[in-house]
């Protein structure tokens, strides 16, 4: 995780321990369309704040996902 100033970004390594991940999975979550992640030179980051709001419009309903990545 770093922080500049009062923005704080996720890498995918943050992501894969905060969601308890596995590479493959957290890699595809990273490169989907609708997942705002964004890439500054060879890395991928994520905004903490957008991050939240993504999660917060995903659901689940019973024993299948919708949408989950």
């Amino acid at each position: 995780m770093e922080k500049l100033d009062n923005i704080v970004m996720y890498s995918p390594e943050d992501v894969r321990k905060l969601l308890h991940l596995g590479n493959t999975k957290c890699l595809e979550l990273f490169n989907s369309e609708d997942f705002p992640s964004i890439k500054i030179g060879r890395a991928f980051w994520v905004k903490a704040d957008c991050l939240e709001k993504f999660l917060s419009e995903k659901h689940v309903i019973g024993n299948k996902s919708e949408d989950l990545f």
